[in-house]
Order: C-alpha cells, then structure tokens, then sequence
C-alpha cells in the first residue's frame, strides 16, 4: 500500500484502473493498492465466520448511527490521530468492552451513606457504572448508577440502605461503554 500527498494527478481518483491498481482517498491522502481479486465461486461460510461477519455488520450499524449525529462525531474525531476518522473510531469502540480496574467495597460496613469505588476505562468512554448488592441468599438488597469522578475514571457509588447483616453478601459493579458493550466485577463481603 502506497501513500501519496499533493499529487495533481490522483488528487480527483478513486477506482480500480486495469484490474490490477486501486486507489481510494482518505484523510486527503491518496492510497494506492493492489486490486481486488474476483472470487469466481462462493463457499460456505463456518459458523464461526458466520458469527465474525454478524458482528462487524452490527459494529457497522452502530459506527452509521454515530455518523448521523454529529455531537458524537466530534466527539470521537476529538481522540483521532492522523489518518483515523470517526467511523474507524466507532467500529473499534464496538468490538473493545471497558475494563474494570480496581473495585473498592473494603470500606463498606453494611451503613447508608458509604462510598464503593470502581475504577474503570474504555478506549473510548465508559457510559455508566452501576453496583448493586446482593444478599448471601442472592436477593437484590439495593441497586444505582456509580458517579463519574474528575479524574474521569474514578465511579463512586454512594449506599442508600441501611444493611446490618452485610457479611456473605455480594456487591456487583457493571461498567458498560456507549456502544452497550457490559464488563462485570464481583466482590464477596
């Protein structure tokens, strides 16, 4: 694959010429590659494929609904490096969950009004952290939405209810990033 800058030549260009030579624009720069070869028969495709090429369809799907709104297309163009639109952004933002780093609950001691702290990344953004706690029997005992810290990965998730007998009990967090895409932590008190 071949870059070209300020080429008068393949400045207007797209297309395949003679079957052998493709050249496309992006980023305002010509790129030059070898052609597409024909397949003559198709196969069948593996389930396994069948599944590669379901998720890239859906991964397209969400990257056109980012395209239509053009808040969301600035956004993603705000982290592009050279070459990157906000399209490529997109799809990437699709197949890449967050991650869950650390997940704080030592503090908590079964009163209302104690902090339970997750700290959590995506390549792009994390859209929401929600923790809920669950009894030892695993009845949910109260659930909410964590708040974004100002270091902008720091989710601080405030109890509401007052639990006397917390030992055994689980507390879950969720973080889940703007394409839905869900990473879970679990902690046993």
């Amino acid at each position: 694959m071949a870059r070209a800058k300020n080429n008068l030549l393949l400045t207007q260009v797209s297309g395949t010429i003679g079957k052998q030579l493709t050249v496309s624009q992006r980023g305002g720069q010509a790129i030059l590659s070898k052609a597409k070869e024909k397949k003559g028969k198709r196969y069948k495709f593996s389930p396994k494929q069948l599944d590669v090429q379901s998720k890239f369809a859906n991964a397209a799907d969400y990257a056109s609904d980012v395209k239509a709104d053009p808040d969301m297309v600035a956004a993603y163009m705000a982290i592009a490096k050279p070459g990157q639109n906000a399209n490529n952004l997109a799809i990437r933002d699709f197949y890449n969950a967050p991650e869950i780093h650390s997940f704080k609950a030592d503090g908590y001691t079964g009163k209302a009004g104690q902090k339970i702290l997750v700290r959590a990344t995506d390549d792009f953004r994390v859209y929401q952290v929600v923790v809920a706690i669950y009894s030892a029997s695993g009845t949910l005992v109260e659930e909410g939405n964590a708040l974004l810290g100002r270091n902008g990965i720091e989710w601080t998730y405030t109890t509401v209810k007052d639990n006397r007998s917390y030992k055994g009990y689980k507390v879950k967090a969720m973080a889940e990033d703007l394409p839905g895409n869900q990473t879970f932590e679990e902690i046993i008190l």
